[in-house]
């Protein structure tokens, strides 16, 4: 898929702005993965819950728009202080730290 057929995903969920995810759902629309079936999140409390969905839209929308394609997290756990978030990118697997304060490592 080239760019335009990517960016025009975007347009078409009315994704505003520079493309920036604001929800789960708009992350189902464009991308056709709902993060929040994901290993460990059904477990978290609605707190951590909301907080995890504005991490992984943020942790998404650090990447460039066909990098995101194949980006697809895979599970969560809770730690203190921060999320664990593992993901598929392309052919390999890694793992990101989503801290509460909205940074990622």
């Amino acid at each position: 898929m080239d760019y335009n057929e990517i960016e025009n995903k975007y347009i078409l969920a009315k994704i505003q702005g520079h493309y920036l995810f604001r929800n789960a759902l708009e992350v189902k629309k464009v991308l056709k993965y709902d993060f929040r079936t994901i290993r460990g999140f059904k477990i978290l409390s609605l707190e951590h819950k909301k907080l995890a969905e504005i991490l992984i839209c943020s942790f998404i929308n650090g990447h460039g728009l066909e990098s995101r394609e194949s980006l697809r997290p895979t599970s969560i756990k809770r730690e203190r202080g921060k999320f664990t978030v593992n993901y598929k990118h392309y052919d390999s697997q890694g793992f990101s730290y989503l801290y509460d304060s909205g940074s990622v490592g």
